[in-house]
Parts: C-alpha cells; sequence; structure tokens
C-alpha cells in the first residue's frame, strides 16, 4: 500500500493549512535565525519574502528596515495568516502581501533590495528560471538569500522526498550552479555548525 502525499507542505490549504502553518512558524525557528545571523540588511532596505509563509520573517525584517517589507505567497491561507501576523505594518503601509506564483510574479523590475526565501524552493518550478525571475525584480547590487534545513545531505532527505509532494532537495553546488546560470554575479554559502542547515546568499 502506497502511502498518502502530504500535500500541505507545497500549498497550505483549509483548516489543516492553517495548522501547518502555525507549526513551520516553531518548526522553522531554528532555519531563521542562523539565516539572520548570515544577512546583513540595510537599514534602508526594500524586502520581499518569498513563500512568506505565516508572516513571521516579515516580521523580522520590518525590525531591520525602515523601508517597505513585502511577502508573496500562492497559498491563500498563507496570504491571511501572513496579512494577521503583520497587520499593523500592512495598515500603515509599509507591508502588503500578494498572492501570487514565484514563477511569474506580478512584479516590477529591479523593484528590491532583498529577497528571501525560507524553505520554500523545494517546491518551485523549473528552478534556474524561477530564479531568473527572482533575479529580475532586484535591484542592481541587490541579494537573494535562500535557507534551507537540508544542505541535501540530511538523512532524511530520501523520507522527505518519498512523502512530501511536489518536494525536491538541492544542495549547496547545484544552488550555486542554477544562481550563477540564473545570472547573479556572485554566491557566498554557510552552514550551520554541526547541522544540515544552509543558508545560500546570491548578488546580482
Amino acid at each position: 500500500m502506497v502511502a498518502e502525499k502530504i500535500t500541505q507542505c507545497m500549498k497550505p490549504h483549509g483548516e489543516e493549512g492553517k495548522q501547518t502553518i502555525e507549526n513551520m512558524n516553531e518548526n522553522h525557528r531554528e532555519i531563521s535565525e542562523f539565516a539572520f545571523e548570515c544577512i546583513t540588511v540595510n537599514s534602508n532596505a526594500k524586502i520581499l519574502d518569498i513563500g512568506c509563509g505565516g508572516g513571521v520573517n516579515i516580521k523580522k525584517f520590518l525590525k531591520l528596515t525602515c523601508n517597505n517589507v513585502d511577502g508573496l505567497d500562492y497559498s491563500e491561507v498563507s496570504v491571511a495568516a501572513s496579512t494577521k501576523q503583520n497587520q499593523k505594518a500592512v495598515n500603515n503601509g509599509r507591508c502588503k502581501i500578494i498572492q501570487a506564483d514565484v514563477s511569474n510574479m506580478p512584479i516590477e523590475n529591479e523593484s528590491y533590495d532583498l529577497v528571501s526565501a525560507f524553505e520554500t524552493i523545494y517546491f518551485w518550478p523549473h528552478i534556474q528560471e524561477t530564479f531568473k525571475e527572482v533575479s529580475r525584480i532586484i535591484k542592481p547590487n541587490g541579494q537573494f538569500m535562500i535557507a534551507q534545513g537540508t544542505d541535501g545531505n540530511h538523512p532524511d532527505d530520501e523520507k522527505w522526498l518519498a512523502t512530501v509532494e511536489g518536494m525536491k532537495v538541492y544542495t549547496t553546488p547545484q544552488l550555486e550552479k542554477y544562481l550563477l546560470g540564473a545570472g547573479f554575479s556572485e554566491v557566498e554559502s554557510f552552514k550551520k555548525e554541526n547541522d544540515y542547515i544552509i543558508v545560500v546568499i546570491a548578488k546580482k
């Protein structure tokens, strides 16, 4: 008997999706903390968090910049959760949450200084082409930060790939290759000591 695939990670939906987002906020905390240690955020940076989920990383970024911090997710449940998490900033015009697909974003060229993606590129289609779409919306000399809980060598990778719908895991060298192929000028990577968590930062 084939086990039923887990669908909520790829696109949270319904009541179960709301619970999934709450779980992600908690389970991804260590990854988020390490990522924020690796990135330097300019106090005037305009930021977009792709796959914003429950909006906790938007909230962190809002404390580091006086500019706008926006979110993008193609899950209606995630958009609602991110909006609620950052309601004050949304009301003040410092944050907008966009419902859209990362492979075709309704965003003007060179709009953001920093774009982030926490635990989400596993589900992106045609990864190098999607990285090109991310590059399009980043300003010259801007940055794209990827944070994920596996460097492609985690002992649980095979289990996740077998059970989580639409998931694909990338190693650090693969990500560097795809990012440079998408037009980024340089790529720097960080690995948490004694862990599998990685952060990859590409400069346009």
